[in-house]
């Protein structure tokens, strides 16, 4: 949505990224150059694609996400993967970015994004957008700043207006900023016209419009996982995640389906696994099952939509871990039950 960006040419220069190639089920790039010591790269029984590296310990980390047949139906294509330290610690992470088939209004693409933290794991972060990218980069990553880390400017249409969030990448983590960014304070909002229209504006009296909370560096609420409503994802049918408060209470999260950007994370000590939720049900379940399991404290990120509990990211570590590297807010007590229903 170019013709709504509400910065300049100066503001968007691109952040430098190294393009490697398309990637697919067929065409696997079995290597990458990413990660403290490399990255491979493989297919599962479920066709998914595994990403697989070691920490700067040596212990073992993988990524699970989908990955499409070429010429399969309903593909949406090859991911354009690139290496880049975005946040600046002297690690190249991994960004991949690939059509959704949208049309109309609805985002045109994914992008993944997996920083590597200060141990050498990987940390998730996927969104949908409506991002500009080829061999040359991608022009939505920039660094407004100056100060060598990069930025994501992420677009989303809510009543009325287009809402131009910044989120910045810093130690392994993604966080959406608020207030005054260089010469601009954000979110922007732009007015929806029929002709571009580059000039942001308040929102008019009795217009509302809103942007999801994608970040990861912080933590809504944190228990542990005692049931999951496994729901039919490819007809938007969102899952329902179950935890145990303080209080005993149970809160039902909802990841939005129909991105399918959400991400589980069970992070040992010998290893840490990702699990996206475009990967199949049988990685997800899989992981989320095993976090179950073994009694795990878990703590959920991001928020797709601000009225209801809609979290982008469930962190997992095992009970007897005293804390996370994610901050969080409250520990659950613990809790074993399970309601699974295809």
């Amino acid at each position: 949505m170019n013709g709504y960006l509400p910065l300049t040419g100066t503001e968007t220069n691109p952040f430098p990224v190294k393009f490697i190639g398309e990637l697919d089920a067929v065409h696997l790039i079995k290597s990458l150059p990413c990660g403290p010591s490399g990255t491979s790269v493989s297919t599962n029984q479920y066709q998914d694609m595994v990403f697989s590296g070691k920490d700067k310990l040596g212990k073992p980390w993988t990524i699970t996400i989908c990955c499409d047949v070429p010429g399969g139906d309903g593909g949406r294509g090859a991911y354009f993967t690139y290496t880049a330290d975005l946040d600046g610690d002297g690690t190249p992470d991994l960004i991949l970015v690939r059509a959704t088939g949208g049309c109309g209004l609805s985002p045109t693409s994914d992008i993944h994004c997996f920083l590597f933290d200060a141990t050498g794991r990987p940390m998730p972060f996927a969104t949908d957008g409506y991002f500009d990218y080829d061999e040359r980069g991608i022009r939505d990553l920039v660094d407004i700043d100056r100060d060598g880390k990069a930025e994501l400017v992420y677009m989303n249409f809510n009543d009325g207006y287009w809402v131009t969030s910044l989120y910045k990448a810093s130690n392994g983590r993604w966080q959406k900023l608020q207030g005054q960014i260089g010469n601009r304070t954000f979110p922007l909002f732009t007015r929806f016209t029929f002709r571009d229209n580059h000039t942001p504006v308040a929102p008019m009296s009795g217009r509302h419009p809103i942007a999801p909370d994608l970040s990861n560096a912080s933590t809504n609420l944190r228990g542990r996982l005692v049931s999951y409503r496994w729901a039919n994802v490819e007809e938007s049918q969102d899952i329902e995640l179950h935890l145990q408060t303080p209080d005993n209470q149970e809160v039902i999260d909802k990841p939005v389906s129909w991105y399918s950007t959400f991400n589980a994370v069970l992070d040992e000590p010998g290893g840490r696994q990702i699990v996206s939720l475009d990967a199949s049900a049988e990685s997800m379940r899989a992981l989320l099952d095993k976090i179950m399991d073994e009694h795990c404290l878990v703590s959920l990120t991001g928020r797709r939509n601000p009225d209801n509990q809609s979290p982008e990211m469930l962190w997992a570590v095992p009970a007897s871990e005293s804390a996370t590297t994610i901050p969080t807010k409250a520990v659950a007590q613990s809790a074993n039950s399970r309601n699974d229903i295809k």
